[in-house]
């Protein structure tokens, strides 16, 4: 079951609130999560109450291959939890760039014969 880290909205209208949970990706946006992980009141001016997360879950599920989404990775840096990046297109070309020439070496053997 492929899961992610993403925000549920809750709350009212102009009043939004957000809770932070483990939800499997086929679930829609106010589905029933996995686990909750804490909440986001934007409304909140202190800035230190805005964003509350159980950092020591959060870190258990992302090392269990749960996603997460841009939003709640930002809050969970600025939380100090560690998440780890995707490699991007690029690095991924890069750390195959040789076995991508030993195929078109091949290819090439191949064309000539």
């Amino acid at each position: 079951m492929p899961l992610t880290i993403r925000l549920s909205l809750k709350g009212r209208t102009n009043r939004p609130f957000f809770r932070v949970g483990v939800f499997d990706v086929r679930t829609r946006r106010d589905g029933p999560p996995v686990e909750y992980l804490g909440w986001y009141d934007p409304k909140m001016k202190d800035a230190t109450k805005q964003f509350v997360v159980d950092g020591e879950r959060a870190a258990h599920w992302i090392s269990k291959g749960a996603g997460v989404s841009a939003t709640v990775r930002s809050f969970l840096e600025r939380a100090g939890v560690k998440v780890p990046t995707k490699p991007t297109t690029r690095a991924r070309r890069a750390k195959d760039a040789p076995r991508r020439a030993k195929a078109a070496a091949r290819r090439a053997a191949a064309k000539k014969a």
